[in-house]
């Protein structure tokens, strides 16, 4: 049996959840949210989260250089923290690298790392290093929530507005370009992605009921909620936020932009849901509502030129082209 078998990436996430153990109690949340939350005083949680970038499947030194590499690291993981409402603190950074390489590109690789370690000001307080044949980078970041802070996929309800923070869809068109070796101005969104740890927490401050980022595509993160709050969604494909620098450089490739917002990943913006109550607070942000939540049994569907759709399925790690 192959991983395809059982529904590519998330079907085994599911496998994993399936079997692993929790012998404490303080666990509030495990596998299946954008970080595990742990307790820690009256007041706050811990939140502790990882990823990893590895050579040639998600970066190529073609496109990249070590400065990005090392800063794309920090952020993916700082848009987990995000996720949940929280502030980034403490890093473990592990490299594995080929014998080969230069000390120079390690120097560079930390200091895109340090770079944007110090605009969140986290510390990093150790990791590891051991030799593969291609680069790895795997970073392991600890934050902190207030509780009345805490965003969890699992909490949209029926009624609730869906929101989207920024434009999407432009860093997958962004690796498209540099895969034909075009020049665009969504490239920049694929090489040096940003986290919205501003935004975040400016949003749970007001309220809402639900967060995640979007790191596979609108499609998949909207899935997510809903499958974790047990609730169904209507997507509206034209209030999607699509840049223009992207629509023009999805015409470079005869592709549509939509596609790369839905189905792509690593914009790191943010999808959130809540009360309807709330949107006059909102106005003054760089979100816009995209849809809303309805019941299980409506299922999860898309709106298009008045015609009714599932949504899809998103990005999947086990399916990705190496670039």
């Amino acid at each position: 049996m192959k991983i395809r078998d059982i529904g590519g990436e998330f079907g085994l996430i599911d496998r994993i959840k399936n079997k692993a153990k929790l012998f404490s109690k303080d666990v509030v949340a495990g596998i299946g949210d954008d970080t595990a939350v742990l307790k820690y005083d009256k007041n706050n949680y811990i939140l502790f989260t990882t990823d990893m970038l590895v050579e040639n499947d998600h970066f190529s030194l073609k496109y990249s250089n070590p400065q990005q590499i090392g800063m794309k690291a920090i952020e993916q993981n700082a848009s987990d923290i995000a996720s949940m409402g929280g502030i980034p603190k403490f890093a473990l950074v592990s490299l594995a690298l080929p014998n080969e390489i230069d000390v120079d590109f390690v120097d560079k690789l930390y200091s895109g790392i340090n770079q944007k370690s110090k605009k969140y000001r986290i510390s990093i307080v150790g990791g590891n290093i051991m030799h593969s044949k291609d680069i790895a980078v795997s970073v392991a970041l600890i934050g902190f929530v207030e509780k009345k802070y805490l965003a969890l996929r699992s909490g949209a309800k029926i009624g609730d507005l869906i929101f989207c923070s920024g434009n999407v869809g432009s860093s997958s068109i962004g690796l498209e370009l540099l895969r034909r070796n075009l020049k665009g101005k969504s490239i920049k969104n694929h090489l040096e992605p940003k986290a919205r740890l501003d935004l975040a927490r400016k949003l749970v401050r007001i309220g809402i009921n639900s967060m995640i980022d979007i790191s596979d595509g609108v499609a998949s993160e909207v899935r997510h909620i809903c499958n974790e709050s047990n609730v169904g969604a209507i997507i509206y494909a034209d209030k999607i936020p699509i840049s223009k620098e992207m629509i023009n450089d999805a015409k470079k490739i005869n592709k549509n932009p939509l596609d790369f917002a839905l189905y792509g990943g690593e914009d790191f913006e943010l999808i959130f849901t809540a009360n309807k109550n709330k949107i006059k607070q909102f106005k003054k942000y760089d979100v816009k509502v995209i849809g809303k939540i309805t019941d299980k049994k409506d299922g999860i569907k898309l709106i298009k030129n008045n015609k009714k759709y599932i949504l899809g399925n998103g990005f999947d790690h086990f399916k990705r082209l190496r670039v």
